[in-house]
């Protein structure tokens, strides 16, 4: 029994001590933007472009509604505008030969600018009709229906867009790390189910405050993605392992 206690002694002796070189961290990647797509408008969907699982880069169309009814409102407010500037322009060449007056000129530049912003506004309308990727990503979910009508207050969800970079990883760390780690520093991040995919990092930001209840800082790692195997993706749980000189020496 003395012997057996003796031999687990050595080995706790002998055993290297990870908080003295390294010190790993559990955390799962994740990426800054994911956002749900919802029409800006009422309408009725037209067309879809795009299926889940589809690369998508900014302002590239994701859908259309029916856009007949705001194609006539354009219409109608380009011929208003063309209309209120011929009365403007008429108007400057009374008042410029002391024929009209300068209160008549004013009432017809004002007339003229106000359909100018309603046609800005009919065509700015018109160009809701198609629902565009807001930056670069992957169409992860698709709610969007042909046929289906979506009310504006409602932000009806039509897809959900995901970024794919940069990817990230977010760490809670104990106080007493606070002056050991610094931006910039790397370290090593190893998916929990694929440890062939490991891949590198870097210290991406440090908060500047603490939490008072758990004595935790937060720290944000930027992510090196895996070349060809695509292991590495929002939500896969990994390990950050900060080797030293980062953790373990001052």
């Amino acid at each position: 029994m003395k012997n057996a206690l003796r031999a687990i002694v050595l080995l706790l002796v002998a055993a290297p001590s990870i908080g003295a070189e390294e010190k790993v961290y559990p955390s799962h990647l994740m990426v800054d933007q994911e956002v749900v797509v919802s029409a800006r408008i009422t309408g009725i969907v037209d067309s879809i472009a795009v299926d889940r699982g589809a690369v998508v880069r900014q302002g590239q169309p994701l859908a259309t509604l029916d856009p007949r009814e705001l194609d006539a409102d354009v219409r109608e407010a380009k011929e208003d505008m063309e209309l209120r500037k011929a009365e403007f322009q008429r108007s400057e060449s009374l008042a410029a030969s002391k024929v009209g007056s300068v209160q008549d000129l004013d009432e017809k530049r004002a007339q003229y600018q106000v359909a100018q912003a309603r046609y800005e506004k009919a065509k700015t309308l018109r160009d809701y009709t198609i629902i565009r990727a807001p930056f670069n990503g992957v169409v992860t979910e698709k709610y969007a229906r042909v046929g289906q009508k979506v009310i504006e207050d409602r932000s009806e969800p039509l897809f959900k867009i995901t970024a794919t970079e940069p990817l990230l990883a977010r760490l809670y760390l104990p106080e007493e790390e606070l002056l050991r780690v610094k931006v910039g520093d790397p370290v090593e991040v190893v998916p929990d189910r694929f440890p062939d995919a490991k891949t590198t990092g870097e210290v991406q930001f440090i908060s500047p405050a603490l939490d008072p209840a758990s004595g935790t800082f937060q720290v944000v790692i930027r992510v090196r993605r895996d070349a060809g195997r695509r292991v590495l993706r929002p939500g896969v749980s990994v390990k950050v392992r900060f080797v030293s000189p980062v953790a373990g020496k001052s």
